[in-house]
């Protein structure tokens, strides 16, 4: 047995191990009703979609980033890239990864660090790096996937057809909700932390549970309603935005880069659109797979404008933002 074989199969069994620790849920059903976007509710498959391969199917990077759907995808069915090494342990191998295989990579809630693509080509396009990459012999190119007839698929990286490697479709484990803030793993408190979650808070829902407050009228406000009251409580009846100062590069009139400021106050009469207020889930409800991430808890909320929402779209936040945030004082109930 080669080295690079050895590396695999331990790899493997770290992984097999890793897995143990992510709950299990049964079947593949939707998520419940209510929880999903404009869209409604979405119900994931445990196959993949019709047409996602075959044999002598093109495994080429089709290099393009779906969009979300709406809905939730519980379990989030990914193709998954069996890694060469230890990079959950081994940082500077796992920075290697990030830097050739992109956003695929993160680290897992249970502190695994794996590869998770939507579509299969890119899976199999990458799988064929990961000698050079990890640093070991490099794989031989020029051999296709192969699916097994279940939704997975194989990869031969040798002249002998018994060395394969594997890109399994399975369920991808929730992506860390930490971010790193000066060299810490650090979780998201921001402003909104003293107020009381309700029940059925989770990873990638709305914020629009009750909150079990009512307004001036007694009618019943869910949790966005009820963090912009909050906010404009603490205001005089304005809405200040969480992220008054946060600058970032946009688009000028022109079409060229500049650099925007996110306003004191929001709903400015001059520019109703842009400095709408939006409730921003500060950990996204969709990491970049499109799998649920961040929850709709009131410490993962800040009020800030329509324009600045949508430069952080679903990206992993940065760390100017959740320092900003959680250095912030916390709003009264």
């Amino acid at each position: 047995m080669t080295h690079s074989t050895m590396m695999r199969v331990f790899a493997f069994a770290l992984y097999a191990l890793a897995l143990l620790a992510v709950p299990r849920m049964t079947g593949c059903g939707g998520p419940p009703a209510g929880t999903g976007g404009a869209g409604g509710t979405q119900t994931a498959t445990c196959t993949p979609p019709a047409g996602s391969g075959g044999a002598g199917g093109t495994q080429a990077s089709t290099g393009t980033q779906a969009a979300c759907p709406p809905g939730l995808e519980q379990p989030c069915m990914r193709y998954h890239i069996l890694l060469d090494g230890n990079p959950s342990f081994d940082v500077p191998l796992r920075n290697k990864y990030i830097a050739a295989f992109g956003s695929a990579c993160y680290m897992s809630e249970v502190d695994t660090f794996d590869c998770f693509y939507q579509k299969w080509q890119d899976a199999c396009a990458d799988a064929v790096k990961i000698g050079e990459v990890s640093g070991n012999a490099p794989y031989d190119k020029g051999y296709m996937c192969q699916p097994d007839g279940v939704g997975n698929y194989t990869l031969q990286i040798g002249p002998d057809v018994a060395n394969v490697t594997y890109i399994n479709y399975q369920a991808a484990p929730r992506q860390t909700p930490l971010t790193d803030v000066n060299g810490t793993p650090t979780a998201v408190d921001g402003p909104y932390r003293n107020l009381t979650d309700p029940a059925g808070v989770g990873p990638g829902d709305q914020f629009n549970l009750n909150s079990g407050m009512v307004d001036a009228d007694g009618g019943a406000l869910n949790q966005q309603k009820w963090i912009v009251q909050v906010n404009k409580n603490a205001n005089d009846g304005g809405v200040r935005s969480d992220l008054a100062g946060f600058t970032w590069t946009c688009k000028g009139a022109d079409g060229g880069d500049e650099t925007c400021i996110e306003p004191d106050f929001l709903q400015d009469p001059q520019d109703l659109v842009a400095t709408y207020p939006n409730v921003h889930h500060v950990v996204p409800r969709k990491d970049l797979r499109c799998c649920p991430w961040g929850t709709n808890s009131y410490k993962n909320a800040a009020v800030i404008s329509s324009k600045l929402n949508g430069f952080f779209g679903h990206n992993n936040p940065p760390a100017d933002e959740v320092k900003q945030l959680n250095d912030a004082g916390a709003y009264t109930p």
